[in-house]
């Protein structure tokens, strides 16, 4: 009999304990310690006074789904007939008034949006979880606005989390691909070379270029691969100074191919952007040889490097485009202007 009683006071101390230490490590702001308090047994039938100090202390650590489960806790300790009631209303469309429902019921939702706002606002990526978390976000939002609690405060979250959700889609990358018909200008150097002088030529060519680039973007940057079939012609006139000869040539055939890497920055919503490439320019053209004993033609090699500055105006798919770059290697220059079409 005298065990007995042992037993039963110890079942109520114990409590009684726990409940103090809550209380006190609260009231000392040690929001740890009455965490710590809770996680070792977190199964005990905490009255409401501690779930709302434990609630309280998570939330103000920044643990925002086991803040969730305290608030769902406290609904169906407290107020679980007023929750199913509610949930009934907004389903059937029922007009729903406000005060029939308790103050802390609706403080208990706010404090649900809220964590699923933060738990939100915490995704540096967009994954399959946030749409999850989304939902839930949304229906304790769509409550609050029922029942009227706190409106402008739902509202400008509402605007934060759409839009830290819109951010996050925006960084997602998707392969993007388009084809292009530019007008292009170019130029290659040769040399008038004789017996005692040289000169430079620089041959200007006009032609069109047919091609494409393949990558990949998001709503801010794009890396892409583009490339191209490009022919046309030009024609280059000199004089060999103190040699006497001029040279002179005329529509002279040239075709070739430019690939490259690319970068660009989206400027605008409709996807204009500008940026640069690095194409590697292959071109064949011969010029003839001068009828003068002694002189002949020495073309430069076949494949250079350019740098060049790249612009690209959207509308809707169509795309106007511009192109201006100078060869790594030597004095000459590239440019094109052109229209293509994205998918």
């Amino acid at each position: 009999m005298v065990m007995m009683r042992i037993i039963l006071l110890l079942i109520f101390l114990i409590p009684s304990a726990w409940s103090q230490d809550v209380q006190e490590a609260f009231k000392r702001k040690d929001y740890s310690q009455v965490s710590e308090i809770f996680k070792e047994n977190p199964s005990r039938n905490f009255n409401r006074k501690e779930l709302i100090m434990i609630s309280y202390s998570l939330r103000k650590q920044g643990f925002y789904r086991q803040d969730v489960k305290m608030n769902v806790r406290l609904i169906k300790k407290e107020y679980e007939r007023f929750h199913k009631r509610l949930l009934a209303q907004i389903k059937s469309g029922d007009t729903i008034d406000s005060d029939d429902y308790p103050e802390a019921l609706k403080v208990l939702y706010w404090n649900l949006m809220n964590a699923y706002g933060n738990i939100i606002l915490g995704y540096d990526n967009q994954s399959q979880l946030i749409k999850k978390d989304h939902e839930h976000y949304l229906m304790f939002a769509k409550i609050l606005s029922e029942l009227e609690f706190r409106e402008g405060k739902v509202d400008k979250l509402n605007d934060k989390i759409t839009a830290h959700i819109l951010m996050l889609q925006n960084k997602i990358y998707k392969f993007s691909s388009s084809w292009y018909l530019q007008y292009m200008s170019w130029q290659q150097e040769s040399q008038l070379k004789g017996p005692s002088v040289s000169t430079n030529l620089i041959v200007t060519n006009k032609g069109l270029c047919l091609g494409t680039d393949l990558g990949y973007e998001n709503a801010r940057y794009h890396w892409y691969v583009d490339g191209g079939v490009f022919f046309g012609s030009g024609g280059v006139s000199a004089d060999a100074t103190g040699s006497g000869i001029s040279y002179q040539q005329s529509n002279v055939p040239a075709y070739g191919l430019k690939i490259g890497p690319g970068a660009s920055i989206i400027v605008s919503s409709s996807k204009s952007r500008i940026g640069f490439k690095i194409p590697v320019v292959y071109n064949s053209q011969r010029l003839t040889n001068p009828g003068q004993a002694g002189f002949s033609i020495q073309s430069e090699s076949a494949i250079s490097v350019a740098t060049s500055l790249y612009s690209r105006w959207q509308f809707d798919k169509w795309y106007f485009q511009t192109e201006f770059g100078k060869y790594v290697d030597r004095e000459a220059t590239i440019w094109t202007l052109g229209i293509g079409r994205s998918f």
